[in-house]
């Protein structure tokens, strides 16, 4: 699968309460399948049938495709191995919309046909199908019908991420700048106090405690010893970025790695992604492209759509350096304050609206940057039986290799995939991603 979201694998969800009756689980995960499906449905019925066929990211997908994709993990993890009874209604939508594992390049994604009505029909027809199955289904398949349902589910919800981003590249190369929709009417917030949470270290625990359902990445629970530390209460926030660029640090090469400084040359950055200069002269003032379309950059806001690369020169010119990713989940495992996240009304990173001494954000607005490589936990096992299961997207500690940590969950991120031990990772050049940072220092 492309960097550009983590994938789900096949592990079972929570136990169910033993005073659930068989027929109250049925009907909580028949509502929480609907509940997926609709929000997918949702974001996008704003969208033309133009809009939903345009792909502007190399190894992205247009939104139709991330329709019928869903889709089609329901079809082979779910009804194909679970309702002896089922037959696809396309046959040719298993291979046309499949994920590509095979190391070939990925087949055209952008398609005039099927049309978008036929893909929401074909979507129509997978829900009856699903919500069938659910109610019918014999008690001694049910567990394992229970775990692909969920990681079905997970699936999904992730490609609502995955899927509002590549609508917003989308909408920002099109010349006109148009709006994906209409900006919430909510007042100006300032910035959460700049301030630093002085963290003991020690040998703490992380890692996704058991038996809570998740990603095969996330676990197994382990033991780190950490260094006395600080870390930032709050995100880096656009007017603290704009001073590194107006200081130069896009072109101080000791502030970046060779290859961030090779990649950032080549590829002409000056700015985050999105970022863009409108006036002239003297009178010239950064604005950002959104969902809402273009706005003006609100300096109070955590900044986005960086790079690690970035991310990491910024650390430098600060005289600080990225949180290890222990050193994050160590402090937002006792936070209870959750940031903005997909859900809340509002598609763009917000300032801080948390009170106290932090930190603030730490779950939500942007996803935030570590200075730690993307690998498997100690003592991590493949998923049992996965490979029969599903395909091969659905293990993500086969990615661990050339990527780096974030974590926390963005604005664009589902409630219920955002927490302490939620691990994303993408490639250091990235900046695709809702992908802000915070800084830490040692003590």
């Amino acid at each position: 699968m492309p960097d550009t979201h983590p994938s789900p694998i096949a592990e079972p969800p929570t136990a169910p309460s033993a005073a659930l009756s068989a027929a109250e689980r049925r009907q909580a995960l028949a509502t929480r399948f609907q509940k997926a499906r609709a929000r997918t449905a949702e974001l996008v019925a704003t969208l033309s049938p133009e809009d939903l066929m345009v792909q502007t990211v190399a190894d992205g997908a247009p939104a139709k495709w991330h329709l019928a994709h869903t889709s089609w993990l329901f079809e082979v993890a779910v009804l194909i191995p679970f309702s002896p009874g089922y037959r696809p209604a396309d046959p040719a939508f298993l291979d046309l919309f499949a994920a590509r594992t095979d190391g070939g390049p990925a087949p055209p994604r952008v398609l005039s046909r099927p049309t978008a009505a036929e893909i929401m029909r074909h979507r129509d027809q997978i829900n009856g199908a699903v919500l069938h199955l659910i109610d019918a289904l014999d008690e001694s398949l049910w567990e394992a019908a229970e775990s692909a349902l969920m990681m079905a589910i997970a699936h999904e919800r992730r490609h609502q991420e995955r899927m509002l981003l590549h609508i917003k590249h989308a909408l920002w190369c099109n010349p006109l700048r148009p709006a994906y929709e209409e900006a919430p009417d909510h007042p100006h917030l300032g910035a959460p106090p700049d301030g630093w949470l002085e963290q003991p270290g020690g040998l703490v625990e992380v890692g996704r405690p058991t038996p809570l359902p998740g990603f095969d990445h996330e676990s197994p629970r382990h033991r780190v010893w950490l260094d006395p530390y600080r870390l930032a209460s709050r995100p880096v926030t656009c007017g603290e970025y704009q001073s590194f660029i107006d200081a130069g640090g896009y072109s101080d090469r000791s502030l970046w790695l060779t290859d961030g400084w090779e990649t950032a040359h080549a590829e002409g950055w000056s700015a985050p992604l999105y970022w863009e200069r409108g006036g002239f002269g003297s009178g010239a003032r950064w604005q950002v492209f959104t969902l809402y379309g273009m706005q003006p950059l609100d300096p109070d806001q955590p900044v986005c759509h960086v790079s690690w690369y970035e991310a990491d020169a910024y650390a430098r010119w600060a005289g600080k350096r990225l949180p290890r990713e222990a050193e994050w989940e160590a402090v937002a495992a006792g936070c209870d304050s959750m940031g903005n996240l997909l859900g809340t009304g509002h598609r763009h990173p917000r300032a801080g609206t948390c009170h106290g001494t932090g930190p603030w954000q730490m779950c939500g607005d942007v996803w935030e940057w570590t200075g730690d490589a993307f690998l498997t936990y100690p003592g991590y096992r493949r998923p049992h039986g996965a490979e029969k299961a599903v395909p091969d997207e659905a293990v993500n500690g086969r990615l661990a290799a050339n990527r780096m940590v974030l974590r926390g969950g963005s604005c664009l991120t589902p409630f219920d995939h955002a927490g302490p031990w939620t691990r994303h990772y993408l490639r250091p050049e990235t900046r695709l991603s809702v992908s802000g940072f915070r800084l830490a220092e040692d003590a």
